[in-house]
């Protein structure tokens, strides 16, 4: 991390998992010489920039995500979790019978992959270890939205090195193989299973049958906004006489809908959103592909991404 000489007053922006360290972070910024204010907004990913904190800073320092924006005056900062790449090799050879493999991960993980692939074909595998589009850094990396670095696989199976499901989840509906998920810290290994997450969304999709008063959601974060992608929807609405209207908000939350009069919405801000969180919503919040489900524009399911 490198900042500018002439730069005297920081910004940092901490997702939450890491906000707990923001005590330390600014001390140590302070030690060294700079005034430091802290976002106290959200941050979602690299796409969640606090444009309004960088109006009154010199840089902007963005924690743990790669960069996908080239903005001026915001400097993204790695963060990188150690684990042994030798151990994660000793679970897939255990548990992993497929010899072709795609191995992806998130950005915190991937810095082990090329050791990994390594190991792996030294042992007899063939290992595709792709980069994807320009939103995402390293190769292997995916994104909640974004799957290119499976894009046109010819493995016969996938390995997510990483935590949680859901990104697995997603590599498994883009590319219609089997995926495992490989925990690297606790060295778990599961078979991801997408048939309850797809059920519960395909239980979201008939929620909105019939429903005719829909709100199309836009967001004016500079990473997640899709605008002709909104009005475009907006226009196939309008073609299945739905009474279709767009909704321009920076942060996407159950209190800013709350007195918004439709019935269901369709959203074009992050995806994860219409994933992690459609619980918290009392009205459905489906993806765009969901919407052209529901509409008849579409027969297959597919994830929602932002190249």
């Amino acid at each position: 991390m490198e900042i500018p000489k002439d730069a005297k007053v920081i910004g940092i922006q901490l997702p939450d998992g890491l906000k707990p360290k923001a005590f330390e972070i600014v001390e140590e910024l302070k030690e060294k010489g700079y005034e430091v204010i802290v976002s106290g907004e959200s941050c979602f990913g690299a796409c969640d920039i606090d444009l309004n904190l960088l109006k009154v800073v010199d840089v902007l320092l963005h924690f743990v995500h790669t960069p996908i924006l080239n903005i001026e005056k915001v400097i993204y900062v790695p963060y990188k979790i150690d684990y042994n790449a030798c151990d994660v090799f000793d679970v897939i050879k255990s548990n992993v019978r497929e010899r072709r493999i795609a191995l992806i991960s998130i950005a915190q993980y991937c810095h082990k992959l090329k050791e990994l692939k390594k190991l792996l074909e030294e042992n007899g595998y063939e290992v595709e270890l792709k980069k994807g589009t320009r939103r995402v850094v390293y190769p292997g990396q995916v994104l909640g939205c974004n799957y290119t670095a499976l894009r046109n696989s010819k493995s016969d199976a996938v390995v997510f090195i990483g935590d949680g499901l859901f990104h697995a989840i997603g590599a498994s509906i883009y590319t219609g193989k089997k995926v495992y998920a490989l925990n690297p810290l606790s060295l778990e290994i599961v078979r991801v299973d997408t048939s309850e997450f797809l059920k519960e969304r395909y239980r979201l999709i008939s929620r909105c049958v019939g429903l005719k008063r829909v709100g199309i959601i836009v967001s004016s974060k500079p990473g997640q906004n899709r605008f002709e992608l909104a009005k475009n929807l907006l226009n196939l609405a309008e073609s299945y006489n739905l009474k279709a209207h767009l909704i321009y908000l920076n942060e996407l939350t159950p209190e800013k809908l709350y007195n918004l009069p439709y019935e269901f919405y369709v959203n074009t801000a992050c995806p994860r959103i219409s994933y992690d969180d459609y619980k918290n919503y009392d009205k459905p919040i489906i993806t765009p592909q969901e919407f052209e489900i529901l509409v008849g524009n579409r027969e297959e399911y597919a994830m929602d991404e932002i190249d």
